[in-house]
């Protein structure tokens, strides 16, 4: 098996890191577990799809996609005992190159110790003794969240906060314009007003980007709040590296189990964009008694980088709190009836989450919610209700082939042209951001490489553009790596443009709107962004929206994808594709192996036993 990884057909399913870290392990197992080099260079391919694990029972399916014998494959419980008499694969909780957990996940080290470390730390926040809610909690409450006119409906932004109170460990989940940060800017209000002490508070995202956009709508929320309440609420917000201190040279972080932060409450946005290894970095860097709020879109897609955090988090979004976390709830969240939405069979982490559910962004006759809420189910027929509808806000392009480089080419000049009228950076700047064209391939015509080179051909053709100019006044460009001196994070889009003197530099856009002036010589890495991938918008919101889809299906587009392109548009959107394609699409989710259900639902993962169980995803 070990030859068999230089054959073509292992070259075109893994990378150079998979086979070697096979080659490594076989030489580790001298032999021991004739499938173990296979099955090593499987579970480091899985880490590279995103999984943090691989499931001894998809080991044959992905065999014999491989074109090898699958039939060594096709028991998992032979693979189990095999593998256990390797030197190489360790039970939980000891320190081998892999580990096989009870329920035959098999996990690199360093993904099983970063899921212990999340499911130990969120453990212990949910199992800490639920702290005294004082009586002055219900008349902030309702001077933050004044009860409806109904009375009997739950105001689900009232009730995160008031499990805010109860609770060390909360995961606030809501689509766009259900008040996620709002609700987070109210939570901190009220948490300040009840503290004894002024409590050390600090706003992260994992991108400057959306840490941005946090801060300017910490600072929005704030504004509508009483004076009083309003001045006790942080607005500074920072990326989760900056936050731990990153550092190149040794690799890691500055904070850590052994120099923690001193912070009382942690609010970390987008969280659905927070992979595994980083969230065990950050809370092994928090201390015990630190309060962790999460906010995201569980139905986003989700991290780059291995694990689904966020989703596995949320499950399936179903509030179910404990009877007795009910009962804590109850006088807070009168008169709205609690007693249908609680029960005792619940998951570890059921008393922490609470998903808000009314958009004031998208009302009910929006075509953008619909859409949004079509693809979430998965039903090909209710997303072809929504797209015969004609909503105002919605709009499906069917052209194809030529037809589609022609209409692409006419929205492009449409909505691009204006950023080489325009009389300034300030106002190239703001035109670029009115509208945001987005791609779910970086390759390909359709992808976000072959439509720039189409827009730049068109401007060059209508003498916009100078013939032989790779720089030129109104290019917009797309930052690709953090830069903490510069202040300019991944995700960040400028423009170039002329000083006062002539020089080419790239502008963005401040806080206030004003356009600073970068040299160009002293960007970190960037592209050309007339396009870009859904992942690079995530994160981000724009008043028009075109997503375009590739003519032919791909393995990465899938339900995900297409719901956060869709909800990147606030007043209208654009879908260039094929109405088979879409409804392929949304039938397709994204599924990630994941062992972290199991962890958080055990108290020790040391020496548990052989039993096997059920695959995580």
């Amino acid at each position: 098996m070990i030859a068999w990884l230089d054959s073509a057909a292992a070259g075109r399913m893994f990378r150079p890191l998979d086979v070697q870290a096979a080659r490594l392990l076989a030489r580790i197992d001298d032999g021991r577990c004739p499938e173990l080099p296979i099955l090593a260079a499987l579970a480091s391919w899985a880490s590279g799809q995103g999984h943090t694990c691989l499931p001894l029972s998809e080991a044959a399916r992905l065999v014999a996609e491989a074109g090898l014998d699958s039939a060594p494959f096709a028991d998992p419980a032979a693979l189990r005992r095999s593998l256990l008499a390797s030197p190489a694969v360790g039970r939980p909780g000891e320190i081998r190159p892999l580990v096989l957990d009870r329920a035959d996940n098999l996990f690199l080290f360093r993904l099983d110790r970063d899921e212990e470390t999340i499911a130990r730390a969120l453990r212990q926040r949910a199992e800490a003794p639920l702290p005294t809610v004082p009586a002055e909690a219900l008349p902030l409450l309702e001077n933050l969240f004044p009860a409806t006119a109904s009375g009997t409906t739950i105001d689900w932004q009232r009730a995160a906060a008031a499990l805010a109170l109860c609770r060390r460990f909360v995961v606030i989940s809501g689509g766009p314009g259900t008040g996620k940060t709002h609700t987070a800017a109210r939570i901190l209000a009220l948490l300040a007003a009840l503290a004894p002490t002024t409590p050390r508070v600090a706003l992260a995202a994992p991108t400057g980007k959306a840490a941005l956009r946090l801060q300017e709508s910490i600072r929005s929320a704030k504004a509508a709040l009483p004076p009083a309440l309003a001045e006790t609420i942080p607005e500074q917000a920072q990326t989760l590296h900056r936050l731990l201190g990153y550092r190149s040279d040794p690799p890691g972080f500055r904070h850590h189990d052994g120099h923690p932060l001193r912070l009382d409450l942690l609010i970390l946005d987008e969280a659905s964009m927070i992979d595994v290894p980083l969230m065990a970095a950050v809370l092994a860097a928090l201390p015990p008694a630190c309060r962790v709020i999460l906010l995201g879109d569980r139905d986003q897609l989700a991290s780059v980088e291995a694990g689904n955090l966020f989703g596995d988090l949320c499950g399936d979004g179903t509030l179910c709190w404990s009877n007795e976390l009910a009962e804590r709830m109850r006088p807070l969240l009168a008169p709205a009836r609690l007693s249908d939405r609680a029960g005792s069979e619940a998951g570890p982490l059921a008393d922490s989450l609470v998903v808000l559910r009314t958009s004031r962004r998208f009302g009910e006759d929006s075509g953008i919610g619909a859409l949004a809420r079509a693809v979430n189910t998965g039903d090909p027929a209710q997303l072809e209700t929504v797209l015969q509808a004609t909503a105002p806000d919605l709009h499906l392009a069917e052209a194809a082939g030529a037809e589609a480089v022609a209409w692409l080419q006419r929205w492009i000049e449409r909505h691009f042209q204006p950023l080489f009228a325009a009389d300034g950076p300030q106002q190239a700047l703001e035109e670029l951001g009115r509208c945001r064209l987005l791609c779910a391939l970086r390759e390909g015509p359709a992808g976000v490489e072959g439509i720039n080179r189409l827009a730049e051909s068109l401007f060059r053709r209508q003498g916009l553009v100078a013939a032989g100019e790779r720089l030129y006044r109104g290019m917009p460009l797309l930052i690709l790596r953090n830069d903490y001196d510069l202040g300019l994070f991944n995700g960040d889009t400028g423009i170039l443009w002329p000083d006062g003197q002539g020089v080419l530099h790239a502008w963005f856009a401040q806080p206030d709107g004003t356009p600073r002036p970068v040299a160009l010589v002293r960007l970190p890495a960037w592209q050309t962004a007339f396009a870009l991938t859904v992942h690079k918008a995530q994160g981000s919101e724009f008043d028009r929206v075109l997503c375009v889809l590739p003519q032919e299906d791909a393995p990465i587009l899938s339900r995900e994808l297409l719901y956060t392109g869709i909800t990147r548009a606030r007043q209208h959107l654009t879908l260039l594709g094929r109405r088979p394609l879409l409804h392929q699409i949304v039938r397709r989710r994204v599924r990630r192996y994941s062992g972290l259900d199991i962890k958080l639902r055990q108290k020790e993962t040391a020496g548990m036993g052989d039993a096997p169980g059920t695959t995580g995803e």
